[in-house]
């Protein structure tokens, strides 16, 4: 814990009877580091005559109605009460306005009074955009966009004027996944993408120019050319594809179609006169 009363890390210490401290718990990293976690709370000892283990710290607001009871805790050489400086119920949160200890029926009382923090709310966004591009970096088609919206709750003590975060992205929450679309006269090299970490802001998906075919006499001229076809259920293939037809000539295979098993490569296919 942080001590805000010797500004120092404590593992153990002493209160003297009726003595409030301020304390933030602390989590302890690799390294002898530590992250102060903003959760903050009061320990009063309450050392009484009588049955210790009944103490109760009793939580009311500013008008005297009760918002709940805590007990006291045994720790190793005695009781503490630990009062929340900060605390929600029914979605409201409430701050520590004073700490009194009052006697009835000879026992003492204590008691933790609260008010209402004020609340402002701001909506927050962040954005993932994933680009459809050739190797070039050309843009193909419209980029697609995942945006995820969140409210942060801030809240304000009135009487120190501190204020606070409610909410905040979950660490372990992901954009969904991307799928690549079809683009004609495209292959994409990956089918998609995974769910990618809310810190990313963009990533792209790369597409080549699909191949075709080269229709070649027996000394190597061009007849002529006809691109593959997409395959409608696969980005990253190319379909069957007819061979195709050149006036005067007819192809040296009996093949009337092929299927490219690199739909980014050019094939040659040999034609012979009639």
């Amino acid at each position: 814990m942080y001590s805000y009363k010797t500004k120092k890390l404590v593992t153990s210490g002493v209160l003297v009877a009726d003595e409030v401290q301020e304390f933030e718990q602390v989590k302890m990293l690799v390294g002898h580091m530590y992250h102060r976690t903003k959760r903050k709370f009061k320990v009063i000892d309450p050392y009484r005559k009588g049955p210790l283990a009944k103490e109760m710290l009793e939580l009311r607001d500013d008008r005297g109605n009760m918002l709940g009871e805590i007990p006291c805790q045994r720790i190793t050489h005695g009781h503490v009460l630990v009062i929340p400086t900060i605390f929600s119920k029914n979605d409201e949160y409430y701050t520590l306005k004073e700490v009194t200890t009052l006697l009835r029926n000879g026992q003492k009382k204590t008691i933790a009074e609260y008010e209402l923090a004020e609340v402002t709310e701001s909506l927050n966004k962040t954005t993932l955009t994933t680009h459809f591009v050739t190797i070039a970096g050309q843009q193909l088609c419209r980029a697609d966009k995942q945006t995820i919206t969140w409210k942060t709750l801030k809240y304000r003590d009135v009487k120190t004027n501190r204020s606070w975060s409610g909410s905040s992205i979950p660490e372990e929450s992901n954009y969904l996944a991307v799928k690549s679309p079809l683009i004609m006269g495209y292959v994409a090299q990956t089918a998609g993408l995974g769910p990618a970490s809310l810190k990313a802001k963009e990533q792209q998906i790369v597409y080549q120019k699909l191949g075709k075919i080269i229709a070649i006499d027996n000394g190597g001229n061009i007849l002529g050319t006809k691109k593959y076809c997409n395959d409608r259920t696969d980005p990253t293939r190319a379909a069957e594809t007819f061979l195709p037809y050149i006036k005067g000539y007819h192809r040296a295979i009996k093949d009337e179609a092929i299927l490219p098993s690199d739909p980014s490569c050019d094939i040659f296919i040999k034609y012979l006169a009639n």
